[in-house]
């Protein structure tokens, strides 16, 4: 069998939040740089626009890296891809996988909500603690695992998983 390549999907809502906060971070750090560059301040206030300005790149870079990109079926398991690495989950440690059309209610344990997606761990009454690389909240498979926390990851199409286990509909 051949690997099955599935490019997650972005909801309009994480799109607009996306975009504005990155609006905003960008802003913030080309006032940042241009307060610096006018000079006339103290050194500590040029030092404090030069760390602002970092913190709020890593800031922009950390979210860039951490949001998922594809998910990736192959016979042996699922590859859950972001751009600097992967979590891989073998086709042994699969218990089963759940697929919520409508979504789940979920709540921020550690991590980010909106802005590329609702990425880190996360609660809900439906899988407990689990991690959670949601692109598309309104659309989602919960991939429960034997000796780890479920992973909630989106979908468009979640028959991209029936190749390696049934998909069970939940509602």
């Amino acid at each position: 069998m051949n690997a099955t390549t599935h490019f997650l999907p972005l909801s309009s809502s994480i799109k607009t939040t996306t975009i504005l906060a990155m609006v905003i971070i960008i802003a913030a750090i080309v006032i940042m740089v241009n307060q610096w560059q006018q000079g006339g301040h103290s050194p500590a206030m040029r030092w404090t626009y030069i760390i602002v300005s970092v913190i709020l790149v890593l800031t922009l870079l950390s979210a860039i890296v951490m949001i998922p990109r594809k998910v990736v079926v192959k016979e042996n398991g699922i590859n859950v891809h972001m751009l600097a690495w992967k979590i891989n989950v073998p086709q042994e440690e699969i218990v089963s996988i759940e697929h919520y059309p409508n979504g789940i209610q979920s709540s921020r344990v550690v991590g980010m909500g909106g802005f590329f997606g609702n990425i880190g761990l996360f609660s809900s009454p439906q899988c407990g603690d689990h991690f959670s690389l949601v692109t598309d909240p309104m659309n989602v498979c919960v991939i429960t695992r034997k000796s780890k926390r479920p992973i909630v990851v989106s979908v468009k199409d979640h028959s991209v998983f029936t190749s390696i286990i049934d998909v069970k509909e939940k509602y």
